[in-house]
């Protein structure tokens, strides 16, 4: 702080001692003077602190537009931000190149590369020490993801997503490398499987789109204790185990399950949070087994079972006791022969 004060007194001294030189200057030019040099002061430390991106205040930081086209740079100077967009680039050979080129600052907030046919491979090491905090790479023709394409980004990345292109290869074991992941994407791709241990323990993560991309079984979900929302619709699963989904978040809102082959859940299959919905439209199911979703109805989970073939015997008579827990099913439920759940009458469960 005494540095800080002293510098400044000497800034004003040297003013003073020149003022003489050239025009005498008002008192308000110096008070201007004063409190310029002392914003830009505050302002360096801000930065020092890692409170800003490093090219706080430079108008233009972006790399030399020619060194990297036909890639794009942005600098968003209202929000300190700099974004690249890669979407036309024509080669492998290519990106990596662009990467070698100089980079006046290292640290990006998004790489986007988008409706690009030309790249089938990001190779490991890519983006050399480039660094983004979103990764959006939509649709493509990208078939394998390398195991250290991501590297420089372990540090910064919260996002990462490949929507729609056409990955048989990815490198699940990286993603534990990101210490603050938030949101991880690969829906509409060809995997085969997704590895059993794939998120395991990544706390960070909130959302997770694993969609429409495997005709195999995935793995389990377990000590995701941040998860708020996890989709796997259209991945032909059958049988859901128990412990499928046992995240011990507290702050689960939705599971996103429909347009799969379900005909099963077991009991335990998921975590039981209040007010979280449960989607499990457009599978297979032919009962609701009161072993598996009667605890998840009390501990106040809402049940979306439109579009199944449920046979609405005295199978699911338990849904219609005293504590009427089929409110909690969602009002468009059908039974097999189309007449809502919610308009059968209960006394037809009385003999049951």
């Amino acid at each position: 702080m005494k540095s800080r004060v002293v510098t400044l007194l000497l800034a004003l001294v040297a003013y003073v001692s020149t003022s003489s030189k050239h025009s005498p200057g008002s008192l308000d030019d110096r008070k201007d003077y004063i409190t310029s040099y002392a914003y830009n002061q505050s302002k360096l430390q801000w930065v020092q602190d890692n409170h800003m991106p490093e090219y706080y205040g430079y108008k233009q930081p972006c790399p030399n537009a020619d060194d990297i086209a036909p890639c794009v740079c942005k600098y968003y100077a209202d929000e300190h931000a700099m974004d690249l967009d890669c979407s036309t680039v024509e080669s492998e050979e290519q990106l990596r190149q662009i990467f070698k080129a100089d980079f006046p600052f290292k640290n990006f907030r998004t790489f986007n590369l988008q409706h690009n046919s030309n790249l089938k491979v990001l190779e490991s090491y890519v983006f050399n020490n480039i660094s983004f905090e979103r990764i959006e790479i939509y649709y493509n023709e990208f078939e394998v993801i390398e195991d250290h394409a991501l590297y420089s980004c372990y540090e910064t990345a919260t996002v990462v997503d490949f929507y729609k292109n056409r990955i048989t290869s990815f490198p699940f074991d990286a993603l534990s490398n990101f210490v603050h992941l938030k949101e991880f994407g690969i829906t509409s791709n060809s995997l085969s499987t997704i590895p059993a241990y794939a998120f395991h323990g990544i706390t960070t993560l909130e959302i997770i789109w694993i969609q429409y991309i495997t005709q195999n079984n995935v793995g389990t979900f377990q000590n995701l204790t941040n998860l708020k929302d996890i989709a796997m619709g259209g991945n032909s699963l059958t049988i859901i185990p128990t412990n499928f989904i046992k995240t011990g978040s507290t702050r689960l809102e939705i599971i996103r399950l429909q347009s799969n082959a379900i005909i099963s859940v077991e009991p335990g299959a998921f975590d039981i949070v209040e007010g979280m919905h449960i989607n499990m439209t457009s599978n297979s199911l032919s009962t609701l087994d009161e072993a598996t979703w009667g605890p998840l109805l009390v501990g106040g989970v809402v049940l979306d079972a439109a579009n199944n073939p449920l046979s609405c015997g005295c199978d699911i008579a338990w849904l219609f006791k005293e504590d009427q827990r089929f409110g909690q099913v969602s009002k468009d439920t059908t039974c097999s022969d189309g007449e809502n759940i919610h308009n059968l009458d209960p006394s037809i469960f009385y003999s049951c």
